[in-house]
């Protein structure tokens, strides 16, 4: 590794129960300014995705990080991608109305001692912009491109988007903002990056390549990986909940990044767990969100699709028309 690991684990097992009771009792939920912004009301537009295809940098699939198994019935391993590193997504014009996007809901952003430090949660209810451009097909279709199956917005909404801010410690006794060591609660997960190299300095993207049941901090064995993502606009892809990966301290200046979380409408199966939802917003606010989404689980991808109101993205499209599985179920 490049040097000594800096970055905490973040909570597992009892621990992460015991932060869910925690965080019930402080109300988390609450924490988030709501109403705190006003909307500019700018719209996306499928212009502000590049017309060319996005370039995909040191792309590995689940099975190249040593997963022999599928975590999902309708895709096989080799076929799911576990880290991409992808440049040139947007426009210029396109990378400009969404770093404007996200500059101004830091206004709605809550501190806590969760995976990531600072951040605003729940981006496409606050943002016009952000919410038509997570329900663009066309935006749809180039992420779905990237995952290697069809994907649409996750049906959890404080799940969905969350735009984190990353700064270093104004006094020596303040501690770092960085994202802990940890797994996501979905598996689809899009972190574009929006600062400029000459905006901050630290802020490392790292993760290990490897499965997570072979994780260890004291010895990783020289699979530590570091994200050659640097310019405004780029982005990793990873399948957030099996590639253990985290965020190192800023040192100067600040780090902007939105993160994206998708479903594949194709399956019902979802890694959410309770009592990680529960951690960051307390039990009693995550039992409606969470039967909601075990409702909205069991129906079929062209429901998923029309209720927000486009077509239905099909495997042809998203591998185009390679190790298309049969039977992938329902219609």
């Amino acid at each position: 590794m490049d040097r000594e690991n800096d970055i905490p684990v973040f909570a597992q097992g009892l621990a992460r129960i015991k932060l869910a009771l925690r965080t019930s009792c402080f109300s988390a939920s609450k924490r988030q300014h709501s109403g705190a912004l006003s909307d500019t009301l700018q719209h996306w537009d499928d212009q502000y995705l590049r017309s060319d295809s996005p370039m995909a940098g040191h792309t590995r699939s689940l099975a190249e990080f040593g997963y022999t198994t599928s975590p999902v019935e309708v895709a096989g391993a080799d076929q799911l991608t576990a880290i991409a590193q992808i440049k040139g997504l947007f426009s210029e014009q396109g990378l400009i109305a969404l770093r404007r996007a996200c500059c101004q809901l830091e206004g709605a952003s809550a501190t806590s001692h969760w995976i990531i430090s600072k951040r605003t949660r729940a981006a496409t209810e606050l943002s016009t912009f952000i919410r038509e451009m997570m329900n663009s097909r066309a935006f749809l279709l180039a992420v779905s491109k990237i995952a290697g199956v069809p994907l649409l917005p996750h049906p959890l909404i404080n799940a969905r988007s969350q735009v984190n801010y990353f700064y270093p410690p104004e006094t020596p006794d303040e501690k770092a903002q960085i994202g802990m060591w940890h797994t996501d609660g979905t598996s689809f997960v899009l972190n574009i990056l929006l600062s400029d190299p000459s905006e901050y300095e630290g802020g490392e993207f790292v993760y290990f390549e490897g499965p997570i049941e072979q994780f260890d901090t004291q010895n990783f064995a020289g699979r530590l990986r570091k994200s050659a993502v640097k310019a405004s606009g780029d982005a990793v892809y990873i399948y957030g909940s099996r590639v253990y990966h985290g965020v190192r301290a800023v040192t100067a200046g600040r780090r902007m990044s939105l993160v994206l979380s998708f479903h594949c409408p194709y399956t019902q199966e979802d890694v959410n767990k309770f009592w990680h939802l529960a951690s960051d917003d307390g039990v009693l606010a995550t039992l409606r969100p969470w039967l909601r989404l075990k409702r909205n689980l069991r129906m079929s991808p062209g429901e998923q699709y029309r209720a927000l109101g486009i077509e239905t993205i099909t495997f042809a499209e998203a591998t185009g028309g390679r190790n298309r599985l049969t039977g992938m179920g329902r219609e």
